[in-house]
């Protein structure tokens, strides 16, 4: 069984995604058009183009679910859970997390949240956290409900095989 759960930005994220880049390249070019020094303009673009690119790469791509594990798919890197591993998996109510460390609005929310979730979230509304014996994840995915019935299917099928 080899199950893919798309996932796609909210219509907020994708808004404070382009004023966000958009200002950062405007700001940007003012700047290299203003600045006649070299080098404070290779600070900036070689800080912004970074971080929006590295933004873009760790950004949630899809989820996909077999018999065995949970895949965490980003563009370059891609996490594995494996579903005998999973304690609880529950759907959270759309909040607004604190970030201690990542990006918070660029291409979603990337990092990791207050209450020491790994978050890789694309839509609020959308909220799955998914609870490990030494790790918590929060995700999102498009459709939240299915995919956990079928982690908790998978989770029962495995339990009396």
């Amino acid at each position: 069984m080899n199950k893919d759960f798309s996932v796609s930005m909210s219509r907020f994220f994708k808004i404070t995604t382009f004023l966000l880049i958009a200002l950062l390249i405007l700001t940007g070019l003012t700047m290299t058009y203003n600045e006649p020094r070299l080098i404070p303009n290779l600070i900036y673009w070689g800080i912004v183009l970074p971080i929006i690119t590295g933004c873009y790469l760790f950004s949630l791509n899809k989820v996909k679910v077999d018999f065995k594990n949970i895949y965490i798919i980003s563009k370059i890197k891609t996490t594995v859970i494996p579903i005998n591993k999973v304690k609880n998996i529950t759907r959270k109510s759309k909040s607004n997390y604190l970030m201690i460390i990542g990006a918070r609005g660029i291409y979603g929310l990337i990092g990791r949240s207050l209450d020491n979730y790994k978050c890789n979230i694309k839509d609020t509304s959308k909220l799955i956290a998914i609870e490990l014996k030494e790790e918590k994840f929060l995700i999102s995915c498009d459709h939240p409900d299915e995919f956990i019935n079928t982690i908790n299917t998978l989770k029962n099928v495995q339990k009396t095989s």
